[in-house]
């Protein structure tokens, strides 16, 4: 489990997306990792957690999408 996905888990997916003004189905979409949050919304989740998470506990580490190419 990475780290948004701990952070969704406890905060509770319907206050995020309260939190966040994003609706409770985009947020379950980022738990199980069908989508990943806009710029926006990650800059706001950020935000909302005093920047405990970083881009990389949002989007992932740079390394995977180095070893993928």
């Amino acid at each position: 489990m990475n780290k948004l996905q701990e952070y969704i888990k406890n905060r509770g997916q319907e206050q995020i997306a309260k939190d966040l003004e994003v609706s409770k189905h985009a947020v379950n979409s980022w738990y199980y990792g069908q989508r990943q949050p806009t710029v926006k919304q990650a800059k706001k989740i950020m935000l909302l957690t005093s920047k405990a998470l970083t881009w990389e506990d949002i989007y992932g580490p740079v390394e995977e999408e180095e070893a993928a190419c």
